[in-house]
């Protein structure tokens, strides 16, 4: 854990994205303004140092020197991104010097605290668990989020990575989801549930149902089974499921605020100033669509801080990605997780045994 006068070492992949290098060198250099940072931007440098301040940049394949206007600033020279639709695995071996590999290894050379990237998901994740690698006994990595901005109090776990789970991986998700609430979100004993087909016991596939058992002597504060509706109601804290059920929660709470948003627009054309009714929709899309809009998603699971920033990410989407990074490292939350998971698993094995 650091304390705010602490300098911390952030590296930014500054190839990936939708909107590379110039809004992730933007946005670097707008966390640098707001938090006490070093920064290894990560990329091609005669693509990078162009969007830098002319005492920033340097000759390519030199450090950065710090300047008085960003301090602390260095280019770590990289390959560029993995293509869009390129195959992960595959990719990434024919490109060890990607970006995104780059940055990561940067954290597990103890060079930098914490890694943040808006590549695309599944290259990235590869990377750093390639790089980086898995937390002790940690079988699957995974990504959730609050994907209701309504009820930021509703953290939903996972969002994608984990198809096919077994009942350990949805217990590592909870116990993950409530570490993240514990730390980001300030609530000190989160409230857990299982997303299911209905909240009477005995409900859920067979997975789920083990998953219960074994939720049950956890130790975590677990309340059962939700329904979706009541996961729209931010009724409790951490909402777990396998990623392909949440992958699909995501993307339908998406569109439906999208559709929402339209049906408005159309519904009361004649009822409201043209202005305020573009505020109304937009704010209903906002709601609904928090990760897309602007969010990140941390990677949970593996030894090193990681933040996903998404794909479309401007230069206050990587601000804030770099913001949350940054809580990370000064909340000590790597090293929380893995006492929590150790938690979880010595409850569960002393429970067993009687």
């Amino acid at each position: 854990m650091t304390t705010d006068r602490t300098p911390i070492r952030i590296a930014v992949d500054c190839m990936g994205g939708d909107r590379a290098p110039r809004e992730i060198v933007a946005g670097a250099l707008a966390a640098a303004d707001v938090y006490n940072l070093r920064l290894l931007l990560v990329g091609v440098p005669e693509d990078v140092t162009p969007f830098l301040p002319p005492r920033a940049a340097s000759r390519a394949g030199e450090p950065a020197a710090p300047t008085a206007e960003v301090p602390g600033v260095e280019v770590v020279p990289s390959d560029r991104a993995v293509p869009e639709g390129a195959p992960p695995l595959a990719t990434l071996r024919a490109m060890p010097n990607a970006s995104m590999s780059v940055t990561m290894r940067l954290v597990h050379e103890g060079r930098a605290e914490a890694a943040v990237s808006a590549g695309s998901t599944g290259p990235t994740l590869l990377a750093a668990i390639r790089e980086i690698g898995m937390i002790e006994r940690v079988r699957r990595a995974c990504v959730g989020r609050q994907i209701l901005e309504i009820h930021p109090e509703t953290f939903l776990i996972d969002l994608g990575p984990t198809i096919d789970c077994e009942a350990d991986h949805l217990v590592e998700f909870a116990t993950m989801g409530a570490t993240y609430m514990r730390v980001f979100g300030g609530i000190p004993e989160p409230t857990v549930a299982l997303l299911s087909n209905g909240r009477e016991p005995g409900k859920g596939n067979k997975v789920v149902k083990q998953a219960a058992e074994l939720l049950g002597r956890s130790g975590l504060r677990f309340v059962g089974f939700v329904e979706g509706h009541h996961l729209a109601a931010g009724e409790v804290n951490v909402v777990v499921c396998d990623g392909f059920v949440g992958n699909a929660v995501l993307k339908t709470v998406e569109g439906l605020g999208r559709e929402a948003a339209k049906w408005l627009r159309r519904e009361l054309a004649a009822e409201l100033p043209p202005g305020r009714l573009g505020e109304v929709a937009d704010r209903l899309i906002a709601w609904t669509n928090p990760v897309e809009m602007h969010g990140s998603l941390p990677l949970l699971g593996v030894r090193g801080n990681v933040v996903m920033a998404h794909g479309a990410s401007d230069r206050a989407a990587i601000q804030a990605a770099i913001g949350q990074a940054v809580q990370a490292v000064r909340g000590g939350f790597v090293a929380k997780l893995r006492a929590a998971l150790a938690e979880t698993r010595g409850r569960i094995s002393r429970t067993s045994a009687t």
